[in-house]
């Protein structure tokens, strides 16, 4: 599939989520909610307001909510909620459109490996994967696995399959590995020295059934962020799993957001067959 055809899918999809949602706003209260907590004796107290914009001063106008009103509540938060996705929505289409706007001609392999007769033509004279392997990765797929617990509010980001992840490049990485064919776990649970650890994707190779890890470093210009990953990274090496062997690497700033072609690069170079993709 061509990454042009790709990403216009992908928009598409987001178009229509983004509909989804503003619909679901239509249904829930107007305003923004504030929470305010105290602590009294030792116990936690939370009170909670509405903020609407006055129709005659145009000032914010701050309302207490009565537990009574819980459901005025939740409504609001819910709101909240929605508009965030919403943002997210449309940073990723305005990320996706500008890749778009920008992307260099197809080069002549490109050209080659996007063109479906030709790639066709090839995977005659390759050999299928193993009818026991096809099962055995489905049923990997489709299998019950521990995920990660840690800070499910982050999951915000919703992807082609409709499963949440925690960014936007998360999110095209698993859009590429749905396009591609490639059998694979988000977040699963990876024991290393007696500690958890959940790398963003674990890979099976469609065709070996090799095992391959994914770790997207979404935030160099954070400090505590890239020590966190260095100390992974070498828990990581010290258990066998070495970059650009079984464990692939892509990193962003927030001046070099991943670019796609660079993430189906990866996918051709480590999960394919000869550099041709299932698609």
């Amino acid at each position: 599939m061509e990454i042009q055809q790709i990403v216009q899918t992908e928009i598409t999809r987001l178009l229509n989520e983004k509909v989804r949602l503003e619909n679901l706003l239509r249904e829930l209260p107007e305003g923004g909610l504030i929470i305010t907590k105290s602590n009294i004796g030792g116990k936690t107290y939370h009170k909670w307001y509405s903020s609407t914009i006055s129709a005659d001063s145009g000032k914010k106008v701050h309302k207490y909510i009565p537990k009574a009103d819980k459901p005025l509540a939740a409504g609001l938060a819910r709101r909240h909620f929605y508009l965030k996705q919403i943002e997210e929505v449309d940073n990723e289409l305005d990320a996706l459109n500008t890749y778009l706007s920008k992307h260099r001609p197809p080069t002549a392999l490109d050209s080659f490996l996007d063109d479906a007769s030709l790639v066709n033509i090839l995977k005659k004279e390759l050999p299928a994967p193993e009818a026991s392997l096809a099962e055995e990765l489905n049923n990997w797929v489709h299998a019950v696995y521990e995920k990660n617990p840690n800070h499910p509010e982050k999951l915000v980001v919703p992807t082609v399959t409709g499963e949440m992840v925690r960014s936007k490049s998360e999110a095209m990485i698993l859009m590429l590995l749905e396009y591609s064919g490639i059998p694979y776990r988000y977040e699963c649970r990876l024991d290393i020295d007696r500690k958890a650890y959940y790398p963003d994707f674990t890979i099976r190779h469609p065709y070996t059934g090799e095992i391959f890890y994914w770790e997207h470093v979404g935030m160099l210009d954070d400090p505590s962020y890239r020590s966190d990953f260095l100390n992974k990274l070498h828990k990581y090496i010290n258990n066998g799993l070495l970059p650009d062997h079984n464990l692939i690497l892509t990193y962003e700033s927030d001046g070099h957001p991943l670019d796609i072609k660079i993430a189906l690069d990866k996918i051709r170079e480590f999960l394919s067959y000869d550099g041709l993709l299932t698609v």
